[in-house]
C-alpha cells in the first residue's frame, strides 16, 4: 500500500552485489576438513559427517536496555521474551545508556547494571563498552565536571580519574571500549583542555583496561550528507593516530533517516575510513522510516556489503524490540514480538544465507571437507555403529579437526 523510497544500487544487477558475494566468500569463509580415524589411527573412508555451525565468528549485535532488566518497566512475560529474543539473535550487545558517565555515576545503579552484563557474558554474548568520555557538558552533566567547568587543571582531572575508575570497575568485561564519542557536535572539553586531551583519554583507558580494543565513535559519517561532520571525523582520527593515541577501531553509527545513503556512496565512505588501517564496526545500526520494504532491502544491502568488508568485525543495531528502542520505527521486532520485514531480513542473512550446515562422507584417505562460514562447530561422525562429536572453531586460515572413533 505505500510506495517504497528505495535508493541508488538497490537494483538487483547492481555492481556491487558480485563484488561483494566474492568478498563475502574470501574473507568470511574458510576450509574446514574433517579427519576420521580409527582407534589404531588408521583413517576410515565412508564415514558418515555432519557439521553443524553454532556461531558467527563475526559479532552481530543489539544493543540492551539495561534498566527494563530491573526497574519493573516491563512485564515479568516482556522481559522473559527479550532475553530470550537477545539470545536467539545475537552474539554481541552494548549498554543503551547504562555505562554513559551520568548515569554510572549514579553509584547505587550499578551492581544492576554489572548483573546485566554478566548475565550477557554468561551466556556467551560479547559486551563493548559506551562510552567513558561524551566531550560536552550537556552529555556529561556529572556533579565533579561540573563544578570543576571554570578550573582546567581539575576539569583534566577529574575526567582521567572517571576513566581509570570506570575501567578498573569494568576491566576485563568489554570486548572493546568507545573511548570518545561524537567529538564534532560535543566539544566542549576539547575547547577547554585542548585537542591533545583526547589523547591522554586513550592513554588512560588503555592504562584501565589493556585488553580492550579502544574505538572513536560518530554519527553522521556514512549517513546523511553531511561533509563538514565526516571530514572532521576523518581529521580527528588522523591526529589521534599522528599523536600516538592506542586507537584501535573505528566506530560508524548508522542512525539512518529515511532517506538511506545510496550503495556507491556507502562504500567510498566506508572505504575512507578504512585506509586508516583501523577495525571498524557498525555501533548503533537503525533505520527511522515507516518505509518497511526500504527499510527491509536497505538493512539486507548494508549487511551485505558490510559482512563483505575485511575491516568490518561487528553489526550493532541500535535496539531490536519496539517496546524498548529510541526510535519505534527503527526495530526489528514489533511491540506484539512479531517479525518486520527487515527482523526477517536480518534472520535470514544471519541464520540462513550466511550459515554453514554440510553432510557427507569421508574419502579413501578419511577425510571430508566443506567451505564453511567462520564461526563455531559441533561435527558428529558416524561409522561402523560408532558415533563421535566434537567441538570446533574455524578461522580465516582453515583448520583440520581430528575425530577418532574408538
Amino acid at each position: 500500500p505505500c510506495s517504497r523510497l528505495g535508493y541508488p544500487g538497490s537494483e538487483p544487477t547492481a555492481a556491487w552485489r558480485k563484488a561483494a558475494e566474492a568478498r563475502i566468500e574470501q574473507n568470511r569463509k574458510g576450509n574446514l576438513t574433517v579427519l576420521v580415524k580409527d582407534a589404531g589411527g588408521k583413517p576410515v573412508p565412508g564415514a558418515q559427517v555432519s557439521v553443524r555451525m553454532k556461531k558467527h565468528a563475526f559479532l552481530w549485535g543489539t544493543a540492551v536496555n539495561a534498566s527494563v532488566f530491573s526497574n519493573g518497566r516491563m512485564t515479568p512475560e516482556n522481559l522473559e521474551r527479550y532475553k530470550q529474543e537477545i539470545l536467539e539473535n545475537f552474539t554481541a550487545a552494548v549498554m543503551e545508556n547504562e555505562n554513559k558517565w551520568p548515569q554510572w555515576s549514579v553509584v547505587a545503579n550499578r551492581p544492576a547494571t554489572i548483573k546485566v552484563i554478566d548475565w550477557l557474558r554468561d551466556n556467551g554474548v560479547i559486551v563493548r563498552g559506551h562510552n567513558l568520555v561524551w566531550p560536552s557538558w550537556n552529555n556529561s552533566n556529572v556533579k565533579e565536571a561540573l563544578e570543576a567547568k571554570g578550573n582546567p587543571p581539575q576539569l583534566a582531572k577529574v575526567i582521567l580519574d572517571h576513566i581509570a575508575e570506570t575501567t578498573r570497575e569494568l576491566r576485563g568485561k568489554f570486548v572493546d571500549w568507545d573511548v570518545v564519542n561524537e567529538t564534532f557536535t560535543n566539544h566542549d572539553f576539547m575547547d577547554i583542555l585542548g585537542r591533545q586531551v583526547m589523547v591522554d583519554w586513550f592513554k588512560a583507558a588503555r592504562a584501565g583496561d589493556p585488553d580492550a580494543k579502544l574505538y572513536i565513535n560518530d554519527f553522521n559519517i556514512i549517513e546523511g550528507d553531511d561533509k563538514a561532520h565526516q571530514d572532521d571525523y576523518a581529521a580527528t582520527i588522523k591526529y589521534l593516530i599522528d599523536a600516538g593515541a592506542p586507537l584501535d577501531g573505528i566506530g560508524l553509527q548508522s542512525h539512518f533517516p529515511s532517506r538511506v545513503t545510496g550503495m556507491d556512496d556507502l562504500i567510498r565512505r566506508v572505504e575512507r575510513f578504512a585506509a586508516f588501517g583501523k577495525e571498524l564496526e557498525v555501533t548503533e545500526f537503525d533505520i527511522n522510516t515507516s518505509d518497511e520494504g526500504t527499510q527491509a532491502d536497505y538493512t539486507r544491502d548494508f549487511m551485505t556489503y558490510m559482512f563483505s568488508h575485511p575491516s568490518v568485525k561487528a553489526f550493532v543495531l541500535w535496539g531490536f524490540w519496539e517496546g524498548a528502542h529510541w526510535i519505534p520505527s527503527g526495530a526489528m521486532i514489533r511491540r506484539d514480538w512479531s517479525l518486520k520485514p527487515n527482523g526477517q531480513v536480518y534472520q535470514d542473512l544471519v541464520f540462513k544465507r550466511w550459515w554453514t550446515s554440510a553432510d557427507g562422507r569421508t574419502g579413501t584417505k578419511g577425510t571430508f571437507t566443506t567451505r564453511a562460514f567462520l564461526g563455531d562447530y559441533e561435527i558428529e561422525v558416524r561409522a561402523g555403529g560408532k558415533a563421535r562429536t566434537v567441538r570446533a572453531s574455524l578461522g580465516k586460515d582453515g583448520k583440520t579437526v581430528e575425530c577418532v572413533l574408538d
